[in-house]
Formats: structure tokens, C-alpha cells, sequence
């Protein structure tokens, strides 16, 4: 089993749980535990499960019961564990060799769960897996760069005209690392690390502006900031000239409120709804230079 990426969960990515989000229920328990059964046959799955969850956990058995089956010690932690243990469960169902070898372009386990998540009206939602396109020699390559995650949502609304758009779109090559930077993003802002969420909106920002710049070949710095890539991005693509100022909003945050720049002798107050605002805008101003500009 190899190692890499195993504590790179849920509940090691949180520093803390909301009290105010709404808990799992043990309906959408059921039916993620029935869809590994229905999919994912025998028990090399659940061996897999397994032995993950006790290395995460640093012991070699989860539970007490009196059994040899690992399937069975690893479903009834499963049933009474807190929920982002479970939650971390479900991100590890695609990184094992199982899910490959049943799955592999067919079936699509991801949307199954996020229409769980929306059954039961749960916080949450499932990342997709992401693929980088690259050359070796004469021969295009695509390589797996990023597996499914769990992130907080918050209006449903938001979530599915502006931040899952966003987020589909950044899967397209070239785009690598401005869906991390997006993603961190959305994980700083489940932390309640608002400051560092300004950041991290700010970077994608920046980055896909660069990716419009390269991919249309219009001429710019590296060292360019968003101002003057944005400028350059309007200038080019025909864009209306008072865009401007309402996109470069998400650029002005980070920038007036982050902790990018010092404070000097005055604290800067990030609250939660500032942040949030921060990721939407972050989100629309992304979805619309990228539709306007054809990238």
C-alpha cells in the first residue's frame, strides 16, 4: 500500500468542525455503504479500506468487535464513526486499486454521491478527479493530477451556477494550477481561514488570467499582478472597458484584506461573509473571462 496521500483527508485537512453544519444522516450512510456493495465486489475493496483507515488512525483495528473480517471491523467503524471520518472514507474509496479495477471508465460513483449529498440536503459536495494533458514525444499524455474531494458548500444556488461551473471548468488543461489554488481556496474557507482564503482566491485569479494570456499568445510579463493582466486580457479580447473595475474586485480584496501584504499597525477583520463574497466573485469573474475570451 503505498502511503502517499494518506493523510491527505477530510478530518486532516480541517482544523476544527462547525457546529452549524448539518450532520451526516445515517440514510446517506446506508446508501454510500450499499453503492460500494452494489459496485465494488469481494473483498480486496474492503481489505483496502481497511488497511487505510488503520493507518489514518494509527491502530490496527478499528473497533472492538470480535472478528477476523476486516470488511466487517471497517463497516461498523463506518456506522458509528463522526462524520468526518466517514466523510475521509468516502475520499479514500477512489484512490484504491478496487475501484480501478471494477470502475475504471465506467460508472460514475462521484455523481452518485453528490446526488446523496443533495437527498439528504448535506453540506457538502464531491470534487471530480482531475487530468492533466501533457506531450511525451509525438504521443499526448493525460495524467491523474488530483482525486476526488469533499468540500463544504453554502448556497445551493451559488454552489451550482458559479462554484461546481468553476470547478469543472478548471479541469481543462492548462488550468492545473489555478483549480488547486481554487480548491485551496474553498478548504481555507471550510477551515474558517479567511485570510488565507483571500489569498488563495486572489492566486487563481492571477493564474487563470496568465492561462487566457498564453493560450491566446497575447504578450505579458511573468511578474505581471492581476491589474495589468486583467487590462491586457479586456484590451485583447474586446471585452467592455467598465468590466474592469468590478473584477479586479476580487484582486482588491486580497490585496486590502489578506495577510498577502503586512497590515502595517492596523489589523485587518476577515470575516465569513467577506470571504465567501471573495470565492463567488472569484468564481464569476473566472467563469466570465474564460467564456468571453473562448480559452
Amino acid at each position: 500500500m503505498l502511503l502517499s496521500g494518506l493523510f491527505d483527508t477530510f478530518s486532516k485537512r480541517s482544523t476544527s468542525t462547525k457546529s452549524s453544519e448539518k450532520s451526516l444522516t445515517q440514510a446517506f450512510r446506508n446508501r454510500v455503504l450499499m453503492r460500494c456493495r452494489d459496485l465494488l465486489h469481494g473483498t480486496i475493496f474492503w481489505d483496502e479500506i481497511h488497511a487505510k483507515l488503520t493507518y489514518l488512525h494509527g491502530r490496527p483495528r478499528l473497533t472492538d468487535i470480535r472478528t477476523d473480517e476486516r470488511s466487517a471491523d471497517a463497516l461498523q467503524f463506518l456506522n458509528g464513526c463522526i462524520d468526518e471520518h466517514f466523510l475521509d472514507f468516502i475520499e479514500y474509496i477512489f484512490r484504491t486499486q478496487a475501484y480501478y479495477d471494477y470502475l475504471s471508465g465506467r460508472g460514475d460513483l462521484v455523481e452518485n454521491i453528490n446526488v446523496f449529498f443533495q437527498q439528504d440536503d448535506l453540506p457538502y459536495s464531491l470534487t471530480d478527479f482531475v487530468w492533466t494533458s501533457g506531450h511525451n514525444g509525438r504521443n499526448e499524455t493525460i495524467t491523474l493530477t488530483g482525486y476526488p474531494q469533499v468540500i463544504s458548500k453554502n448556497s445551493e444556488v451559488l454552489h451550482i451556477h458559479a462554484i461546481q461551473p468553476t470547478l469543472q471548468l478548471l479541469r481543462k488543461p492548462g488550468f492545473e494550477a489555478a483549480n488547486k489554488e481554487f480548491l485551496q481556496a474553498l478548504e481555507d474557507f471550510r477551515k474558517a481561514d479567511y485570510a488565507d482564503c483571500l489569498i488563495k482566491c486572489g492566486s487563481s485569479f492571477e493564474s487563470v488570467l496568465k492561462v487566457i494570456c498564453t493560450k491566446k499568445q497575447w504578450a505579458y510579463q511573468p511578474n505581471e499582478t492581476a491589474s495589468p493582466l486583467l487590462r491586457n486580457v479586456i484590451r485583447n479580447s474586446g471585452l467592455e472597458t467598465f468590466f474592469e473595475q468590478p473584477l479586479i474586485i476580487v484582486a482588491t480584496i486580497r490585496n486590502k484584506l489578506s495577510s498577502a501584504h503586512g497590515a502595517g499597525p492596523t489589523p485587518r477583520n476577515v470575516s465569513k461573509a467577506k470571504a465567501e463574497y471573495a470565492i463567488n466573485s472569484t468564481a464569476a469573474a473566472i467563469l466570465l473571462l474564460v467564456e468571453e475570451t473562448g480559452t
